[in-house]
C-alpha cells in the first residue's frame, strides 16, 4: 500500500512538473510583434538609407562606365543614364525584404525576448542609442579604416614576401632536378 501511495505521488509530482515546464516555454513572437519591433528600430528607413547609398554607388559606377565609353558625355546622356539608374532603384522590393526577414526573427526570438527588446528600446537609454547608433557607426567604420590605412602597407609587404617564399619553395618541389644542379 505505502509502495502504490508513493508511486501515485511520484507520478503526480512528476505530472505537476512537466505541465510547469510547459507553461514556462515561450512562443514565438506573431509577426505584429515582429513589425511593431522593426518600426521601433526604423528598420525601413534604414533600408531606404542603405538603397540610397547602393543607388548612389551604382550611379557613379555607371556614369565612370559612360565616360570610359563617351569621354565628353554631355549633361542631357549624363541625365539620361542618371535617369535608367532612377528606374532600376524604382521597384527595390524593401516590403518582400522585411516579409521575409519577420519569420527569421520568430524562428530565433521568443515573444518574451522580443518584448523585452521593445522594453529596452522603448526607454530613454533605448532611444538614445537608437539616435546615436548610426554616428557612432559612421566614426567607427572611419577609425577602422584610419586603422587599416597604417596598417595596410605593412600588411600587403608581409603578403607578397610570403607569397614570394610560397613560390620558391613550391619550384624547388616541382623542379627537384634544379634543386641538385644548385
Amino acid at each position: 500500500m505505502k509502495k502504490s501511495i508513493l508511486r501515485l505521488s511520484l507520478i503526480a509530482i512528476l505530472a505537476v512538473a512537466a505541465l510547469a515546464q510547459q507553461a514556462v516555454v515561450d512562443t514565438a513572437p506573431s509577426r505584429d510583434d515582429v513589425l511593431r519591433f522593426m518600426d521601433l528600430m526604423q528598420i525601413r528607413a534604414r533600408m531606404d538609407q542603405l538603397v540610397e547609398g547602393m543607388k548612389k554607388s551604382m550611379k557613379t559606377g555607371a556614369e565612370a562606365g559612360f565616360r570610359l565609353k563617351i569621354p565628353a558625355a554631355t549633361p542631357e546622356q549624363l541625365a539620361r543614364l542618371d535617369s535608367v539608374t532612377e528606374t532600376v532603384f524604382k521597384d527595390f522590393p524593401v516590403d518582400e525584404i522585411i516579409d521575409a526577414m519577420v519569420p527569421i526573427y520568430q524562428r530565433h526570438l521568443t515573444k518574451s525576448d522580443l518584448e523585452a527588446v521593445i522594453a529596452f528600446y522603448s526607454s530613454p537609454v533605448g532611444q538614445r542609442l537608437l539616435k546615436e547608433q548610426p554616428a557612432m557607426m559612421a566614426e567607427g567604420m572611419q577609425a577602422g579604416q584610419d586603422i587599416m590605412m597604417r596598417k595596410l602597407p605593412d600588411m600587403e609587404e608581409r603578403l607578397k614576401t610570403k607569397v614570394a617564399q610560397l613560390a620558391e619553395e613550391e619550384l624547388k618541389v616541382s623542379n627537384p632536378d634544379k634543386k641538385k644542379s644548385q
